[in-house]
């Protein structure tokens, strides 16, 4: 059973007859023209006296008409450009603590200083051009705590609306203008009740989302608004997002982690800019002990979900390096990777829009840093796991570069299956919007009870909020992160090519199309000799029947697939071990979130039986601190306790089709 949440408290008696608001259709009040004809008809009254019958017959009157009603009051959302001087600036949103150091000091693909520096240096006099966006949350304690700006918030999708604005200087005031903009949630002018109300103006692109460096926010405000009367609202762009700050540094001992920023000539010339790859590594128990018995060591590289990046790795270090957990946690290096772009997540495609993003990973990134760390450069010792979207990129690195990567693990990936994208078959629905028993396709879910669910946003919902904070997909979702992602680039709009119709939600074939390439069940079905063995020995993934996104769909047909290929016989040939394969499997009851604690208490051991099946597993600490013997050393890749690398990387793999 499906229960959706009650909408915000929108007055409706405004609206244009039929509109719809919130999911609800507005009634309107028709008259017909057939009725109007009627009321004049009314009964002739028989003449008063003779006198009277040469005089014509007397017409009744007509009963008044009925005004139209007045047009609703204005509401005015007046923005002033006032941003603070260099000893007023604020530090960027709050970051994971962490404890490391990083190898280079700038932002990725940005000549802005660190956040210290550029505290330092004064506010600019004009801004350039950009989106304005307006946030409003209802003053209520679920919103207590949270900045009306860090939304859209799936399980209460609040207003937004946003307007194209040029540069502005010092002291200019905008007034919104809600015919030019993109909205979603219905009119303001409509709005009954208590808000906290946040303008934000964005101007930058070399992050993903609305909250990048450089751009000016306002404080919050608490506002009380009236549909029957026109409010006036003024907000103040005062503060200006830094740039993230640099982590502190790694201790003497290693411990915490090293942050790395990387350039990439790949990537720089896709973009016509400085483009560096970022991650945070965190170096196993012993790395920087010269008795330790192993000197070169496997990696397990973690894609994070969408919205996560590299800074995860500064809360995981303390536990992947504790030694009491080294029975538990695989010992490597974990390398935790940014896969985003300023439109979103990249999943590590090579795409019209986010560039030779994969490439770049596994030609230039991978080999430095197995370079810098003293890494085992196999496939063996090369490890990729995520959840979510980044699930959905460790499965397609593991089918798509199996020189470079020998095992995935990967809970509640995006959609594995085109056919089942969350509760759309591309291949067959007419409608991203409304599903085939005429209902809005759902989108994101919350667990009531064992058989009950409750809607809190539909794709409809969903694209409409992406839509009004940036029409052209720039805003960093997940729908335009996708699209930039399988997309190819729509020249006329230099976007990606759109789904759908964004008004009606019709999908595009020509679009579909083109995702149909990176549809990891159609890559099966077109090339099962070569994608079955790596899904049957390499990949390993999870997901909850009750996935919050839908995600389980998917997996289950993908999961179906590859079974059939199982059942023609396809793995009498198979060369891994049967503690060492692969599996794709749905756990009862689990939801988006709670699948997460479940894979990282069986992937932890998974990994270990996976290093020690290709004899990489870790050598015995030797009590006391003392220095390998040196056969042992020279087996673990060391000679006089001195550290070995390998001769060159390997050789730059090609993807495969």
């Amino acid at each position: 059973m499906r229960l959706f949440p009650p909408s915000f408290p929108l007055r409706n008696t405004r609206s244009a007859p039929g509109r719809a608001e919130s999911g609800r259709l507005v009634p309107a009040v028709l008259v017909s023209a057939s009725t109007v004809a009627l009321a004049s008809l009314w009964p002739i009254a028989p003449c008063a006296a003779a006198s009277h019958q040469d005089a014509p017959p007397s017409r009744p009157e007509r009963a008044p008409q009925e005004e139209p009603p007045p047009p609703p009051p204005k509401d005015r959302y007046l923005v002033t450009w006032a941003p603070k001087r260099s000893d007023q600036t604020t530090p960027a949103p709050a970051t994971p603590p962490a404890t490391t150091a990083t190898e280079t000091p700038q932002g990725r693909g940005s000549d802005t200083p660190s956040t210290s520096e550029a505290g330092d240096t004064p506010a600019p006099r004009t801004s350039p051009a950009g989106r304005l966006i307006l946030f409003l949350v209802p003053d209520i304690p679920r919103f207590a705590s949270a900045m009306p700006a860090d939304g859209p918030f799936f399980r209460s999708l609040q207003p937004i609306a946003s307007i194209p604005v040029g540069e502005m200087t010092d002291g200019a005031v905008v007034e919104f203008d809600f015919a030019k903009a993109a909205s979603f949630r219905g009119a303001f002018e409509e709005l009954d009740g208590t808000w906290r109300v946040q303008a934000v103006l964005d101007s930058d692109f070399t992050e993903r989302g609305h909250l990048g460096p450089g751009n000016l926010v306002s404080q919050p405000i608490t506002v009380e608004l009236a549909s029957d009367r026109g409010d006036e609202v003024r907000l103040e762009l005062t503060e200006i997002i830094q740039p993230r700050a640099t982590p502190p540094g790694a201790t003497a001992d290693g411990r915490g982690v090293v942050w790395i920023e990387r350039r990439s000539e790949l990537l720089s010339r896709h973009f016509g800019r400085e483009f560096r790859m970022r991650a945070g590594v965190v170096l196993p128990y012993g790395y920087h002990d010269r008795g330790f018995p192993r000197r070169m060591w496997p990696a397990i590289y973690v894609v994070g979900g969408f919205g996560a990046n590299h800074l995860a790795a500064g809360a995981a270090a303390p536990a992947l390096q504790s030694p009491e957990a080294r029975a538990a946690v695989p010992q490597a290096a974990w390398v935790y990777l940014d896969a985003d772009t300023p439109w979103g997540h990249s999943g590590f495609v090579d795409s019209d829009v986010n560039g030779p993003i994969g490439r770049a990973l596994v030609e230039e990134f991978i080999p430095f840093l197995e370079e810098r760390f003293r890494l085992i450069a196999t496939p063996e010792a090369r490890v990729v796991t995520g959840h979510s979207s980044g699930g959905w990129t460790a499965v397609h690195l593991a089918i798509t570069y199996p020189e470079v990567f020998g095992a995935a693990f990967a809970s509640a990936p995006d959609p594995v299956d085109f056919s089942a994208f969350q509760s759309t078959d591309l291949y067959r629905d007419p409608s991203l919007f409304v599903s085939s028993d005429g209902s809005d396709t759902p989108s994101y879910r919350g667990i009531l009870g064992p058989n009950d669910d409750r809607v809190f946003m539909t794709v409809r919902d969903e694209l409409a909020s992406e839509r009004a904070i940036d029409p052209d997909g720039r805003g960093g979702g997940q729908w335009a992160a996708w699209e930039a992602i399988w997309s190819p680039l729509d020249p006329t709009r230099r976007a990606p090519r759109r789904l759908c119709n964004p008004e009606t939600g019709a999908i595009d074939a020509t679009t579909v199309a083109a995702w149909s390439r990176h549809d990891i069940a159609q890559r099966l079905e077109h090339d099962p000799d070569r994608i079955g063995p790596i899904l049957d020995e390499r990949v390993r993934i999870v997901c909850g029947t009750r996935d919050s996104y839908y995600l389980n769909r998917a997996v289950a047909r993908l999961g179906a697939r590859l079974a059939a290929w199982r059942a023609r016989g396809n793995t009498a040939g198979a060369t891994a071990p049967s503690s060492d394969r692969g599996y794709i499997e749905l756990v009862d009851g689990l939801a988006h979130d709670t699948i997460y604690q479940h894979a990282q208490l069986r992937f932890g051991p998974e990994m270990i039986a996976h290093f020690r099946t290709h004899g990489l597993g870790e050598a015995p600490y030797i009590p006391g601190g003392g220095r390998a013997t040196s056969d042992d050393a020279r087996e673990n890749g060391a000679a006089s306790g001195q550290p070995r690398r390998d001769d060159r990387p390997v050789k730059a793999p090609t993807p495969s089709p």
